[in-house]
């Protein structure tokens, strides 16, 4: 008999294992020590890529994941992107490794809610016994986290309730079914098992509970001092200091929400949302020095799977821009802009090639919001356009998050061809991010700008078609036109095509159009269209434009 068939009566060469390391020596010393339990289904991955391929393949019930893959990725982050989407089940049992024991690494391993964490050099007996008894932990919360996985959360609680009745004291399923409960607001049988598992246990995190349910109920107060000690009992529970940190700021006390949110994140700062929180708070208190360190731990902690972290990055320079507007002299403006192209600099060497075209693209369009802010609305156009131009025919290729951000730029400066190709796109996306549908949902919102942008699409239209045989009522539409958006590139397009047909080549209003858009990057067909104005223009004149 074998040692892990003296613990339980699993089959574990049923048993499917993922060991994600990128030492490969590392990893095989695993699986040697694994197959001494009988494990035998084992996969190996040495990268992210690879990890990803295998959890969309096979279900794993068990990862083995060092928490330092490489320089530019932590396991944290891998472990985020996986259960973001769905490539691992809600119990699949997590067990971090790593040879870095500072509290960091420990800390947030714990608050993504890894089933165990073992340190480098591995202890034999240790693990096997660690293996054991995280995988009995899976099985026992399969059907659980199904029953949550298909909405029954009812059916969640009656199998919480079924399995202490039948096994006696769990702490997981415990905490576990008071969540459940809070979620569900069945206030007074969350408060009666709360009191009762409190009598066995004083476990930090039923202490957290205990202050949700405090809040929930209605006392903000009582809630907040339990968590001020919680966290002076336990210095490293970090969610108690996220909990902490939104119930002052709710209480309207946004510096010490801040000194909290801010100490949550130094705790753990590959945590992307913590930073934003922290951000978000040094917005509120108007705290330049604070938001800008916030703003340097942020990009060098970025998420560089998928697009995770350019979603990261958009939310925190609309946090950026709240903070730009806040300032009452142009020289902290100025100061302020600066530290954000800093910001840009140094996510540039976290990110891939192929992710710095997107951060490329992004800060373009940034830039071009601030041009407009500051009156510029030509170098914001040309801003704008640079920031696009990547993605000329090929606009699905674009993360939402930049689209959204273009979108009303593009709305004010009138540039419907391009609004009409990103919108078309975002509405193939079968879900969209937090930020780019609340973006999309406040541009939706304002149905005047809906109608307005109707309305320019018919007038371009009728202008167009109306240049060859009324070029003289052509060009009166396209002067209205201008008059509401004079920066829109096919309105001033279309007033150079009816000036020329109208032989009118020495119109000053042809040198006007011509100096805005030559600058440009213009995508088809407009690009077409204006190199045959130019040609024409250039024919007319006999002479080479500069």
């Amino acid at each position: 008999m074998t040692e892990a068939s003296t613990y339980t009566n699993i089959d574990w060469a049923q048993v499917k294992v993922l060991i994600i390391d990128d030492q490969l020596s590392s990893a095989l010393l695993i699986q040697n020590i694994l197959h001494s339990i009988d494990l035998t289904a084992i996969d190996i991955a040495t990268n992210s890529v690879n990890a990803i391929r295998l959890c969309k393949t096979t279900a794993y019930d068990l990862i083995l994941l060092d928490f330092h893959l490489d320089p530019q990725l932590s396991g944290s982050e891998l472990l985020t992107v996986m259960r973001k989407n769905n490539y691992i089940s809600a119990y699949c049992g997590i067990i971090f490794i790593s040879g870095d024991r500072t509290p960091e690494v420990i800390v947030t391993s714990i608050s993504l809610d890894a089933d165990s964490f073992l340190s480098k050099p591995l202890n034999i007996g240790q693990l096997k016994q660690r293996i054991i008894t995280v995988y009995q932990a899976c099985l026992i919360r399969k059907p659980i986290y199904i029953a949550i996985t298909n909405n029954q959360t009812s059916t969640a609680i009656f199998l919480c309730r079924q399995l202490l009745q039948q096994h006696g004291h769990n702490l997981e399923i415990e905490i576990l079914l008071l969540d459940l409960l809070i979620s569900q607001q069945d206030w007074l049988p969350a408060q009666q098992l709360l009191s009762l598992f409190s009598e066995r246990s004083q476990h930090h995190k039923l202490g957290l509970l205990q202050a949700q349910l405090m809040h929930k109920q209605g006392d903000t107060i009582a809630a907040i001092q339990r968590l001020q000690t919680l966290i002076k009992q336990v210095p490293l529970f970090v969610e108690a200091y996220d909990e902490l940190a939104l119930l002052l700021h709710q209480q309207q006390q946004p510096c010490e929400a801040k000194a909290i949110a801010y100490q949550a994140l130094m705790l753990t700062p590959s945590i992307s949302q913590r930073s934003l929180m922290a951000a978000q708070l040094a917005v509120c208190t108007n705290d330049l020095s604070l938001f800008i360190k916030i703003g340097k731990t942020f990009v060098t902690h970025l998420p560089i799977i998928n697009q995770d972290w350019i979603i990261y990055f958009a939310q925190f320079t609309a946090l950026f821009e709240q903070l730009h507007s806040q300032q009452l002299s142009p020289l902290s403006q100025r100061k302020l802009l600066k530290q954000l192209k800093n910001i840009h600099r140094l996510a540039q060497q976290r990110l891939t090639s192929s992710q710095k075209k997107h951060l490329a693209a992004f800060c373009h369009i940034t830039l071009a919001r601030f041009a407009v802010t500051n009156n510029q609305p030509l170098k914001a156009k040309r801003r704008l356009l640079h920031g696009l131009k990547i993605y000329f025919g090929q606009m699905s290729q674009a993360p939402a998050a930049i689209m959204v951000d273009a979108l009303p730029l593009l709305v004010y400066f009138g540039e419907t061809r391009l609004i009409k190709e990103i919108y078309q796109v975002l509405m193939t996306r079968s879900v969209l991010d937090e930020h780019s549908h609340h973006r999309l949902s406040q541009l939706q919102r304002n149905k005047f700008i809906i109608e307005n942008i109707r309305l320019l699409v018919d007038q371009l239209a009728t202008a167009k078609a109306t240049i060859s045989p009324d070029p003289q009522r052509a060009y009166h539409i396209y002067h209205t036109i201008l008059r509401d958006y004079p920066y829109n590139t096919e309105a001033h397009l279309g007033r150079m095509n009816s000036l020329l047909v109208l032989q009118q080549i020495h119109h000053p209003e042809i040198d006007i159009s011509l100096q805005q858009i030559k600058k440009m990057p213009l995508a088809s067909p407009l690009q077409e269209w204006f190199i045959q104005l130019q040609q024409l223009y250039l024919d007319k004149h006999s002479v080479v434009y500069p």
